[in-house]
């Protein structure tokens, strides 16, 4: 009996604790997302290559600021 309101108690903390988000997704998670934001905008870290399929952005991201 004990075993069970024991079990039954764990598993409510444990589904109660996974309700919020940890981080905001609309605020920058580091330094350099908030200087991207403030000075020339979000770089993306992938584009897409002409298959469609997801490409690291190299060019963009490390290439002579224009």
């Amino acid at each position: 009996m004990v075993r069970h309101v024991l079990l039954t108690a764990a598993v409510l903390s444990c589904v109660g604790g996974c309700q919020r988000l940890l981080f905001n997704p609309d605020e920058p998670y580091n330094q350099y997302d908030r200087y991207d934001r403030l000075r020339d905008g979000f770089s993306p870290t992938e584009v897409p290559d002409e298959y469609g399929v997801p490409q690291p952005a190299l060019r963009s991201r490390l290439g002579p600021d224009t």
